[in-house]
């Protein structure tokens, strides 16, 4: 046996055991916190946790609920988890008026779902057409804080409405009721105030207004601490939700399947009708057209206006400083 033969022999099975040995290393465990609870379009991630877009990319996923999206952003830049979703207005309004240090890595929802909810025989059929009636939203809705944006993008008049704030749980019912004309809400979740005023022989239609603001919604962020020290996971986490929603976009009712068996309790027909509702939000728009899950900067700089605008905040920071993208 030459010493030719015994050297290549010997290379042969350093490879092999390097090759093993990345096989066998173990795969991260990686959280990820939610906005808020569980529903709708998030069943994506367990979707993704289930058929392998997760586990393909060396990642146990392990996802978590949480409350509220400014909540989040502080969670994350504080090292609770290493991503979550937040809108991107809460992302940026995080390191504005906090110094949050954490950045969007994609967005999600390309169109924002933030909507007024009318019913659907009260002539109310465009933005201006809210003018000398009377809105009602919750307390610390963000809704009600661009509804002003948005008149002002349409040439209406904002100061010609009659603004209520109510508890949350009354809003649908005083819709329906008709003892208010409109209620903020989101695209996502009118089908519910919907079924509710089907009961009732009523039916509820919404006007998208943040759709014509050109602005980013929800979106997959990361600690600042997480993508200097741990980039390769980043993209790959990256590359795994995006396998995820691809998956949720040809499958939606497993996605809403999947999510249930892991959290249990859910309507599953109404959290499939919620998840095909916020499909085109993701996949329509024109943003993610031009830029698929890459970021848009003019919408990113759009996002970062009406934020400015609705929370009377001012900032050297520029539409760059609040994403990653690699």
């Amino acid at each position: 046996m030459t010493r030719k033969f015994l050297m290549s022999v010997a290379a042969l099975a350093v490879a092999a055991g390097s090759i093993l040995s990345t096989a066998a290393r173990a795969a991260d465990d990686v959280t990820l916190m939610l906005d808020w609870t569980p529903g709708g379009l998030a069943g994506a991630w367990y979707l993704g946790a289930k058929n392998g877009c997760f586990g393909d990319k060396g990642i146990n996923l392990t996802v978590e609920r949480g409350y509220g999206g400014g909540d989040t952003v502080t969670k994350i830049a504080a090292g609770v988890a290493p991503f979550g979703t937040a809108d991107l207005s809460s992302i940026m309004l995080g390191k504005i008026t906090a110094g949050a240090k954490v950045k969007a890595i994609m967005p999600i929802y390309s169109t924002s779902p933030v909507a007024v909810a009318v019913l659907a025989d009260s002539g109310i059929g465009k933005i201006a057409d809210l003018e000398g009636k009377t809105i009602a939203h919750a307390p610390g809705d963000s809704g009600i804080k661009i509804l002003p944006i948005a008149f002002g993008k349409a040439g209406a008049d904002f100061a010609k409405v009659k603004v209520e704030t109510v508890e949350a749980a009354t809003l649908s019912g005083l819709l329906i009721q008709g003892q208010v004309n409109a209620i903020t809400t989101f695209v996502t979740t009118a089908m519910l105030i919907n079924a509710a005023a089907q009961k009732a022989g009523k039916e509820v239609k919404t006007i998208n207004f943040a759709s014509e603001l050109g602005v980013y919604s929800n979106s997959l962020l990361a600690s600042e601490d997480t993508i200097a020290k741990n980039p390769d996971l980043v993209a790959r986490f990256k590359e795994a939700a995006i396998c995820s929603f691809e998956a949720a976009k040809a499958d939606p009712d497993g996605a809403v399947e999947a999510m249930n068996a892991v959290v249990g309790g859910l309507d599953v027909a109404v959290h499939t009708g919620i998840a095909k509702a916020a499909l085109p939000l993701v996949f329509e728009d024109a943003k993610f057209k031009a830029s698929g899950f890459g970021w848009n900067m003019d919408g990113v700089a759009a996002t970062l206006d009406v934020a400015k605008q609705a929370q009377g905040v001012t900032t050297d920071l520029t539409p760059a400083d609040f994403i990653y993208e690699k």
